[in-house]
């Protein structure tokens, strides 16, 4: 098992330091157009708009198709210095008043990063960018911690996975991925929009860490022999958990959220053999968050902090509600025993899967 990133992270990121002090984040982490804006980017404000005008999430979006390629053609004068610029108008629009404009414009930010992937990867490019999308809406199940509005992000979510879908069918693949990356960014943004994140920023990007060290350090523990594309997926969760500890490092928790909470996906993702999950992946999960809540148990011990027995209290509600749910054949119990046995695993800092 690989222990370089995991270990590193979790010596600075476990529960003796999830509970945090106040943020002062810089103004490239501020989730706004540059300057003062006459536009409603409040958490009630409609979703894509919010997303137009976010720095953070522009960059990240750029940095994850980045990652999503073999050889990106990063730099100067490349797609991917076009799409901040791009990103940047968008926001500039925003400013100004222009909401549809500035839609427009993301949209055609993200076209542009879309059909520089399809370029190098073709249509299995968009087949993983759906699969992400459908975990997620799985995700968001039992989610009320993590994301805002979460009724309203779940019917937008799949709105747009409907509306990809229907792109899908036109043969149209670069509509279908602007969609589903415009997906992953709303959810993002829910999360920046958490009460919990508004009050302490800190405290929660830290947990965010936490539980995206944790689920890469799972995966790894679970696949015994990796594919090629399991492999490459990895790579990527680590290499966004890299980014996200740098952006922690520098106060930029916002940031630093996005990435290791998407970090955290790849992980799940990497385990179900990047396909959608079959009942072996079910029960091989249930068993899996059984192990890490007994360990997570054992570790705490009969005097847990009021911080652990919280923790370890809601792996248990995620277990079981993910139990009833492939009991029922709803795959996303799937998705609620990976984050139970996250959680719990986050209390067993020396655990192996």
């Amino acid at each position: 098992m690989r222990t370089g990133i995991q270990n590193v992270l979790l010596t600075t990121l476990v529960v003796a330091g999830l509970a945090a002090c106040s943020d002062n984040p810089t103004g490239l982490d501020s989730g706004s157009p540059v300057g003062d804006a006459p536009v409603d980017l409040s958490v009630n404000s409609d979703m894509e708009l919010q997303v137009s005008g976010d720095d953070v999430l522009a960059e990240v979006v750029v940095e994850d198709m980045l990652l999503s390629m073999d050889s990106p053609p990063d730099g100067a004068g490349t797609p991917f210095a076009e799409a901040r610029t791009c990103f940047r108008d968008a926001r500039t629009l925003l400013r100004v008043g222009d909401e549809e404009g500035a839609k427009a414009q993301a949209e055609e930010c993200r076209r542009m990063l879309l059909e520089v992937l399809i370029a190098e990867r073709g249509e299995e490019a968009i087949d993983e960018l759906r699969d992400r999308v459908v975990l997620l809406l799985e995700r968001l199940e039992e989610a009320d911690d993590e994301f805002e509005r979460l009724a309203d992000l779940k019917d937008k979510i799949q709105g747009l996975l409907d509306e990809a879908d229907s792109f899908l069918a036109d043969g149209d693949l670069v509509s279908a991925g602007e969609r589903l990356v415009l997906a992953l960014q709303c959810a993002d943004r829910m999360r920046h929009r958490h009460r919990e994140f508004i009050h302490n920023p800190e405290t929660f990007a830290r947990f965010a860490m936490a539980r995206g060290v944790e689920a890469v350090k799972l995966a790894y523990g679970v696949i015994e022999e990796p594919t090629l594309k399991q492999e490459r997926v990895l790579f990527h969760a680590e290499e966004l958990l890299r980014r996200a500890q740098f952006a922690f490092e520098h106060g930029a928790n916002r940031r630093a959220v996005v990435l290791a909470r998407r970090a955290e996906g790849r992980a799940l993702f990497a385990v179900l053999e990047c396909e959608r999950p079959t009942v072996e992946d079910a029960m091989m999960l249930l068993d899996l968050a059984d192990r890490m809540i007994a360990a997570a148990e054992e570790a705490i011990g009969e005097n847990p902090t009021p911080h652990q027995q919280a923790l370890l209290h809601r792996a248990i509600r995620l277990r079981d509600a993910g139990a009833q749910a492939i009991n029922t054949w709803h795959w996303r119990g799937v998705g609620l025993l990976w984050r139970a046995a996250v959680l719990a695993g986050i209390l067993v800092p020396d655990s192996d899967a």
